[in-house]
């Protein structure tokens, strides 16, 4: 397809998207406020007029072609027009054809690329995979010819985009802010997608961290986090309705770090505290003509290749050595680890296990503001207040497969203080730290001897006094 036509398609796509009647809402996504109140306010509204055009509303979305989002899309030619009726054939390589059979494709679009109809498109009102054939919603007003060619376009994230209104905007917002109608009653808070930042992932964290796979969120979605609301949703949902899930969280995020990327750059030359200052508007105008078209494109651009790079072969961690036996040896080398310097685990979960190591009684800095946060404890880089795992409680959030503890271990828990230690332990010792962290559990419920009044009392059977 022609650069042309990929141009022409981003740009209709909103309206494809959107589809009509029942959809007509005046919705809006919420704005970062607590970041674009820092801008002038001319600057604020050209962040907003840029999301506005690049991804639309929620009820009228922008299927922005730049970023790595399956939108669901299918191209092919019109082989025979009957009435309504459009007998297609599809360019395979192109095409996303199962996602065609998803109920949300009535009222969605099909745009012609060629011909006649060239730039005009038609409301569908179903689809039947099993003979190709389109019905349109309305009465061709140029009915195409035979070898026409055409795109259907959106439905798979408008798909996306409903499912996650019945189950996750009430917890997570229209924004996915975090910020739903029951998130206040919520703790800890639902996630708030717009940092791109998940906690629980397979993927590295050094030098910089890698974004969540499809895979990972496929995980927390289908599975839920235990120890929190965050619900299973297998096997409610269909494993189609899963994937469109993940691509409608995949785009709020990329929306959300986009937004953020866009007032971090403006606020630098263009804050609120310079409202006073000489030519700042016609500075600011000058900016937004000129050099702000290509910096949205190129951070556009980075956030997409992070994303995109999360899915390329390898980014998933995975240990070169199998884990070492679960024995008394290798959870007493674990155990050694865990209250030692090197892994410094007992700092936040304390001597115990119990989440209640030194750390979390200090005053903690705010790495990105570097000010001391009010209140003593950690924090998460959502600013919410945040509690080491109680490893003897026997529940883990991301995960209890021994794999999945290797992970959090080795990587850390993204956007919190818990950090990976790839560089301070072996694969040995990590799996010596899975085997103790797993045994914590049992022994922390196991039944305590009295406490003896002297050496003597202890049977030869409980091993050495020492």
């Amino acid at each position: 397809m022609s650069v042309r036509w990929q141009s022409l398609i981003a740009v209709m796509l909103a309206g494809l998207l959107a589809g009509c009647g029942g959809d007509a809402s005046k919705a809006r996504f919420a704005e970062n406020s607590a970041l674009a109140k820092q801008l002038l306010p001319k600057a604020r509204k050209a962040v907003q007029k840029t999301l506005d055009e690049h991804f639309g509303a929620p009820l009228d979305s922008v299927a922005w072609l730049k970023l790595p989002v399956n939108y669901g899309k299918a191209e092919g030619t019109v082989k025979s027009v009957d009435g309504l009726k459009l007998s297609v054939e599809f360019n395979k390589e192109a095409s996303d054809v199962d996602g065609l059979t998803s109920p949300e494709l009535a009222r969605a679009g099909l745009l012609f690329t060629s011909g006649v109809s060239a730039g005009k498109q038609v409301l569908l009102a179903k689809f039947d995979p099993k003979t190709n054939v389109f019905e349109a919603l309305q009465t061709l007003d140029s009915p195409p010819a035979k070898d026409d060619t055409f795109v259907a376009a959106g439905h798979f994230l408008r798909h996306g985009r409903k499912l996650y209104a019945r189950h996750c905007q009430h917890c997570h917002g229209v924004s996915g802010d975090g910020d739903g109608t029951t998130a206040k009653y919520l703790n800890p808070r639902p996630r708030d997608y717009r940092l791109g930042v998940f906690k629980f992932t397979s993927t590295g964290s050094f030098p910089a961290p890698i974004k969540a796979t499809r895979d990972d969120l496929k995980r927390v979605i289908a599975l839920g986090i235990p120890g929190t609301y965050m619900p299973s949703f297998v096997p409610m949902l269909k494993e189609n309705e899963l994937t469109a899930i993940i691509e409608y969280v995949r785009w709020l995020a990329m929306r959300g770090e986009i937004e953020k990327g866009l007032i971090t750059e403006l606020k630098g030359e263009y804050s609120r505290d310079r409202s006073k200052d000489e030519g700042i508007d016609k500075s600011l105008e000058t900016y937004l003509g000129e050099a702000y078209p290509n910096f949205v494109n190129e951070i556009a651009g980075e956030v997409g290749e992070k994303w995109s790079g999360a899915e390329e072969e390898g980014t998933a961690i995975t240990p070169k050595k199998p884990r070492t036996q679960d024995t008394a040896e290798s959870r007493h080398r674990g155990k050694e680890l865990f209250l030692g310097n090197k892994a410094k685990c007992v700092n936040c979960h304390g001597p115990a296990g119990r989440g209640n190591g030194p750390m979390t009684e200090d005053f903690q800095k705010n790495p990105t503001t570097n000010e001391v946060y009010a209140e003593r404890g950690l924090f998460d880089v959502w600013d919410q207040p945040i509690k080491p795992r109680d490893l003897t409680r026997g529940i883990y959030r991301g995960g209890r497969r021994p794999i999945d503890i290797y992970r959090r271990i080795y990587v850390g828990i993204k956007g919190t203080p818990m950090p990976g230690n790839s560089q301070a332990l072996s694969e040995d010792e990590i799996w010596d730290l899975v085997n103790y962290a797993l045994s914590v559990p049992y022994d922390s419920q196991a039944p305590k001897l009295p406490k003896p009044h002297s050496v003597a009392e202890y049977s030869t059977e409980h091993g050495h006094a020492n």
